[in-house]
């Protein structure tokens, strides 16, 4: 069984745009982090998925390369995301983003 082009980037597409809508619906701080790491590693399946299809023949699996250093890169920025979430419950007792105000550390 083979997996065509256009199913990696049906499937792809597919991730981004449940973690695009995500991203644009969530309220809360934490779901908000969540969907953007999914937003972050459909681009992870694309890589990977364009790489095994490069007509059959075995290569030096640069794909994989690149998709290792992004959920790296993910995993990390989900880390110190997931901490700053912390540190504003904290703060200000809520989830919800709407409760953390502007810049000069007024609340709504």
């Amino acid at each position: 069984m083979s997996i065509g082009a256009g199913n990696v980037a049906l499937l792809s597409g597919a991730v981004f745009a449940i973690g695009a809508f995500g991203v644009l619906t969530r309220r809360d701080a934490f779901g908000l982090l969540v969907s953007l790491a999914i937003l972050l590693l459909a681009p992870v399946i694309a890589f990977v998925g364009f790489t095994a299809i490069d007509g059959g023949r075995p290569g030096p699996g640069q794909g994989e390369v690149v998709a290792l250093a992004a959920v790296v890169v993910c995993a990390a920025l989900t880390l110190v995301g997931a901490a700053l979430v912390a540190l504003l419950h904290r703060r200000h007792e809520s989830l919800d983003i709407d409760a953390y105000g502007d810049a000069e550390g007024e609340q709504r």
